[in-house]
């Protein structure tokens, strides 16, 4: 399953889950802090970290990158 399609399904079935993250999740969490945490309550491995912040081109500094295909 593509990291996408994962991500889409973690967030899709995120209410069944004992690890979801709460509704009130600040609107200025930076998408590195969302992997971060995800990473810590164990909902996704050091393989998957690093390929969703591959794909999503967040560096440790928390920005985004663009990139042009």
């Amino acid at each position: 399953m593509c990291m996408m399609c994962m991500m889409m399904h973690g967030m899709d079935h995120s209410e069944h889950d004992a690890h979801a993250m709460p509704t009130n999740t600040p609107a200025s969490e930076s998408l590195l802090d969302i992997l971060k945490r995800r990473y810590a309550l164990g909902e996704i491995n050091r393989e998957q970290f690093e390929e969703m912040q591959r794909v999503l081109g967040v560096t440790d500094s928390g920005s985004v990158e663009h990139t042009h295909h």
